[in-house]
């Protein structure tokens, strides 16, 4: 034990018995620095404090609904950019096909009908892929087959628009002989 702890155990009831002025407390914390934070300094970091949350959940959950807004929208709102846009190109283009052939197919509605059943297995099993690309991101297979599918489509659409243009030149009624 250190002489100077030896002499405060002994001598302890003596030295209880002195207070300090309040006055030297005053000037010992003033020396410290270890001063009460004011009221205004808690408050202004409290304010701090709660701005950064309410900013942080407002950014989540605006992002959030964004993105579930783009979903419930479409259901290619999960789509990379670049599929988007070939999907894009690949619907104009079934469009397109599309109405060329309606003209062609107005007097033939069991070909139209079975043409539209066939477009429609297709619609469908596009939506499937889609499910599973929305489930399955990058896996190249499901975007292969995604694309794969707007390729048939197109090729039936214009193979039966061949079809269809060869037997309307054929037809003897287009011919400007006919008349006679």
């Amino acid at each position: 034990m250190d002489k100077l702890e030896k002499y405060i155990l002994d001598n302890r009831d003596d030295l209880d018995r002195y207070n300090p002025d309040s006055s030297v407390w005053e000037n010992i914390e003033k020396n410290t620095g270890k001063k009460k934070p004011s009221f205004r300094k808690i408050f202004s970091r409290a304010a701090i404090v709660v701005l950064i949350t309410g900013l942080s959940f407002v950014a989540y959950f605006y992002f959030t609904t964004t993105s579930q807004t783009d979903n419930a929208g479409s259901t290619d709102g999960y789509l990379p950019s670049h599929l988007r846009e070939t999907e894009l190109y690949y619907s104009i283009k079934v469009n397109s096909l599309l109405e060329k052939t309606k003209p062609l197919l107005t007097d033939k509605p069991d070909l139209e009908e079975e043409l539209m059943k066939d477009i429609s297995v297709l619609d469908s099993i596009c939506i499937h892929i889609k499910n599973d690309l929305k489930d399955n991101i990058s896996n190249q297979e499901v975007i292969e087959a995604l694309i794969l599918n707007y390729r048939i489509k197109v090729d039936i659409l214009e193979e039966m628009l061949a079809v269809l243009e060869e037997k309307e030149n054929r037809n003897p009624k287009n011919s400007p002989y006919h008349e006679l």
